[in-house]
């Protein structure tokens, strides 16, 4: 291998100076007969696995930039693609998108706002410039009819812009399969960029598909942990299109933590201590009520919910008026800050399903490091965004109609939550910040920075259009292919949409799961939030700042990938001896 690589750059070298580039092509399909047109000359790829559906080759290409086609089983595309000057790959295509790399321009904060740079950061699965390609062996083919609870693919294969990750014998559960597309998730043995467990939600509520993605985008914009997230097509390996799916990190897992905890972005290393704190998956009736009921708590076998019992009692003792104790309260039990700005997240969104409103679907993270002398130091993360934005608010929250979205944060705040017999009329920690002390007004700054910057038409409307410029043509297959699975739960409502009502809906049309469009809903909720308190938000959108993090002085990395893909490694090999190959067939034909 390494004998490959050293004669590949020394060929590349002679040969590049006297022919060009040595350029590798990488192709998605499920074609077979697959070749690359550059200018007169007409290259053939080869699949780089059996499983993957990748085509490559590497070939001699002009130093300027210049066009090229793909041809697959005698199928044009119908555009022509261009590669610039510089560059030595296209990357892993797909037959038929136009547009393999394009960044989004996303949402900035004042750089004077604390960041979260605790994070791994995105790494390649999930960068937001390409959209990845999921392979199912096509055994798997009867999960995705009839929905099995459980089920174990035979092989989940997935490609990103520049390597393949393959593992088989993935364990893999279904959720909502009321729906014609249903939300799975998967754990995988081996790493994929440091992470192994993965949920992929189907979004079937929403018309519009990605306000959960909107969502996410505002709390890492703001500063909170939240999980990563990419939009990616499935596909079984015979071409039987699954979907469009969010993507995303399981918030209540080990792996999330160690990445999103105690990651370096630079680096890319994780620096996790050698016992974990608990990671507490709160579900409904979960609150902070000292002695309460907290049998809907999720947790690691050896752990339980004392410690948040612990918290419980402390938050029950704070005295919000007293600005030092919250300050103290803040440092060795539960971050206040991150706590509020989720809750004027919730309120400004009406994200029902979760802590605010329905308590419920969100986690309690106490970190090791920042704990000691019987006290924990919790973070909220809620989770679930799927239901935000207006989509599917109960009846007994919703008493005004069409008027919710210009409700002040104080009527929710005296509201009657009890929306059914497992949650209580009242959540403890808004009655603690949110109805006295100096944490109304810490939340009413957030609350206001948040729609000054972040939450209003200007800035939010921004990144609604890169993803309508980016992901429009992929909702519109989305919407577009047979389902292999048709929900058939009578009690539950079926969603069926059509690219019309993604393009209505983007805008002010009601649909069966809102009356709101998503773009009407950011106005009203930002214009009454800006009433209420007198402020403008941004006339242009800020960019992001800077990340300042902390530099990463450690050789080791406390968690490094236990395996790397066969198929990344292979795909690696074979382009390599292809160009080894290709130069030495040119040398040849130099000296004869």
């Amino acid at each position: 291998m390494k004998s490959i690589l050293f004669s590949t750059f020394i060929f590349s070298t002679i040969i590049g100076s006297i022919y060009g580039r040595i350029v590798n092509f990488s192709l998605i399909t499920f074609g077979s007969q697959v070749t690359v047109t550059i200018g007169d000359n007409v290259v053939q790829l080869n699949p780089v696995d059996n499983f993957s559906r990748v085509f490559s080759v590497s070939a001699t290409c002009p130093d300027e930039a210049f066009q090229y086609t793909y041809t697959v089983d005698g199928n044009l595309e119908g555009f022509t693609r261009t590669l610039p000057a510089g560059e030595l790959s296209t990357h892993n295509e797909f037959f038929g998108r136009q547009e393999t790399i394009s960044p989004l321009k996303d949402l900035g904060y004042p750089a004077d706002k604390p960041q979260w740079v605790r994070s791994l950061g995105k790494t390649e699965t999930f960068d937001d410039s390409y959209i990845p390609t999921v392979i199912l062996d096509s055994g798997s083919r009867e999960y995705f009819i009839n929905g099995n609870d459980t089920y174990t693919l035979g092989r989940f294969t997935i490609i990103l812009k520049d390597s393949i990750f393959t593992e088989t014998n993935v364990p893999t559960k279904a959720q909502n399969r009321y729906e014609d597309k249903f939300q799975w998730r998967i754990k995988l043995q081996n790493k994929l960029n440091k992470r192994k467990v993965f949920k992929f939600r189907a979004s079937p509520n929403d018309p519009v598909f990605y306000r959960q993605c909107l969502y996410a985008d505002v709390i890492r914009a703001i500063g909170n942990p939240v999980h990563n997230q990419i939009i990616v097509r499935a596909y079984l390996d015979d071409g039987t299109p699954i979907g469009l799916f969010v993507m995303i990190e399981v918030t209540a897992s080990n792996s999330f933590i160690k990445s999103q905890f105690y990651g370096n972005e630079n680096s890319g290393k994780i620096h996790a201590p050698k016992e974990l704190g608990y990671s507490l998956d709160c579900g409904m009736g979960t609150d902070f009520v000292p002695g309460g009921d907290y049998s809907a708590i999720k947790f690691e076998e050896g752990q339980s919910s004392e410690r948040f019992g612990l918290l419980s009692s402390a938050m029950d003792a704070l005295d919000t008026n007293d600005a030092e104790a919250v300050k103290q309260f803040s440092k060795e039990w539960f971050d206040v800050d991150i706590f509020l700005k989720f809750m004027a997240m919730e309120y400004l969104t009406a994200h029902w399903d979760s802590y605010w409103m329905l308590e419920t679907n969100f986690v309690l993270y106490d970190d090791p490091l920042e704990s000691g002398n019987g006290k924990y130091k919790f973070y909220f993360i809620d989770q679930d965004y799927d239901l935000t934005f207006g989509l599917n608010i109960p009846e007994e929250l919703n008493t005004v109609g069409n008027d919710f979205p210009t409700q002040s944060y104080k009527d929710l705040v005296n509201a009657n939550l009890q929306l059914n017999q497992s949650v209580k009329t009242n959540r403890v920690a808004i009655d603690k910040f949110l109805k006295q002390g100096v944490t109304v007004q810490m939340f009413e700054n957030h609350l206001i920075d948040i729609v000054k910057h972040v939450f209003n038409p200007v800035a939010l409307g921004r990144r609604i259009e890169e993803y309508n410029r980016r992901y429009a043509s992929e909702i519109e297959w989305d919407y577009s292919i047979e389902r292999l699975h048709i929900g058939a739960d009578p009690l539950k409502t079926r969603y069926v949409w059509n690219y019309n009502d993604y393009l209505e809906n983007l805008e002010s049309t009601p649909k069966l799961s809102t009356p709101w469009g998503l773009k009407q809903w950011i106005d009203m909720r930002a214009e009454s939030v800006a009433a209420e308190f007198g402020f403008e938000w941004d006339a242009v959108p800020l960019e992001p700042a800077p990340k300042v993090i902390p530099e990463d002085t450690s050789v080791k990395d406390d968690d490094d990938d236990d395996s790397k893909s066969n198929a990344s490694s292979s795909k690696i090999e074979m382009n390599l001896s292809i160009m080894f190959i290709t130069l030495t067939f040119i040398i040849f034909e130099l000296f004869i």
